[in-house]
């Protein structure tokens, strides 16, 4: 076996699964996975084939589980290990026990670089939004703020619709001098780009990882922030200019009081993480604010609000 090689093992127990998984993963390989979209198996275990040459089931043919075992040891040895558990087991029960099984030898590729470069840069409102291994906007040739966010468990890469339609309502704004609250950072796109516009941002987040993430990024991009703390509104006295939440509909709606609160006579509220079945219901809970505008993107709505008196 070449070292720029490895085999992947099509294994489909043909009944009593979960005991099959088991003695995998305990003997042989814990690097198992199930596929969801199953392989049509013509062959009994005796038989070893490339199962590139395979036919897919369709849905309503899936009978049995397949899995994906990925390893360096060689499948006829694997194939006998599986022969002979099938035997004793087949003995235990009292009937017939048997699998399908095929192997194809895979070439390694660097997976980790094939991921980064999947992840590709987008241009919303004035920003250019990118992770740090692609080229900056200058490099481009693009009259665009690069906003650096590499990909991580803190939601926020300015791909999903809510966060766009977010970036694009603060875009139009002036926001120099301003105070601007980020209820529910995730990963700081939205405080980074505020703070790009001028504004003095605080941020917070109920998850901890969010604010670690945040921290990071706002580190990535050199900026600076003025406060920030895990938790939520509730968690401050301040005044803010503006308040950006990306959130819930639901949980937008129960802090409709505190936003209205915090935020001062004429400031601006921009609402997203709306589904468009909610929408007609967080207007009417925000019936004493003035609308500024009102965003629609891929089933998500996004609103500009205004405080009144």
């Amino acid at each position: 076996m070449k070292s720029d090689s490895y085999f992947e093992i099509l294994l489909e127990p043909y009944g009593y699964q979960e005991i099959f998984l088991d003695f995998v993963v305990q003997n042989i390989e814990s690097c198992i996975e199930e596929i969801l979209t199953p392989y049509h198996l013509v062959y009994q275990h005796e038989d070893i084939v490339d199962f590139d040459l395979f036919q897919f089931f369709k849905p309503e043919e899936q009978k049995f589980h397949q899995f994906i075992i990925r390893t360096l040891k060689d499948p006829n040895e694997i194939l006998q290990m599986l022969q002979t558990f099938s035997n004793v087991l087949a003995l235990r029960v009292g009937e017939e026990v048997d699998f399908g099984f095929g192997y194809r030898i895979c070439k390694n590729q660097d997976w980790i670089e094939a991921y980064r470069q999947s992840i590709l840069p987008i241009s919303v409102g004035g920003f250019y939004i990118r992770p740090s291994w692609h080229k900056s906007a200058k490099e481009k040739g693009l009259d665009l703020q690069d906003i650096v966010i590499d990909p991580a468990l803190a939601f926020g890469s300015g791909h999903h619709a809510t966060t766009s339609m977010c970036l694009e309502l603060l875009s139009s704004m002036d926001l120099r001098e301003k105070k601007v609250l980020d209820m529910g950072c995730g990963s700081g796109i939205l405080s980074i780009a505020s703070n790009m516009l001028g504004a003095s941002v605080e941020m917070c987040d109920t998850d901890s990882l969010a604010i670690e993430e945040s921290h990071k990024n706002f580190a990535l991009n050199a900026r600076s922030f003025a406060h920030s703390w895990v938790g939520s509104i509730l968690s401050t006295d301040r005044e803010y200019d503006v308040i950006v939440a990306n959130i819930l509909a639901t949980i937008i709606m129960m802090f409709k009081k505190d936003f209205s609160l915090r935020l001062r006579e004429g400031g601006i509220l921009i609402l997203s993480g709306i589904l468009e079945e909610y929408k007609e219901k967080v207007l009417e809970r925000f019936c004493d604010f003035e609308i500024e505008q009102i965003l629609e993107k891929d089933g998500w709505v996004a609103l500009k609000l205004i405080k009144l008196k």
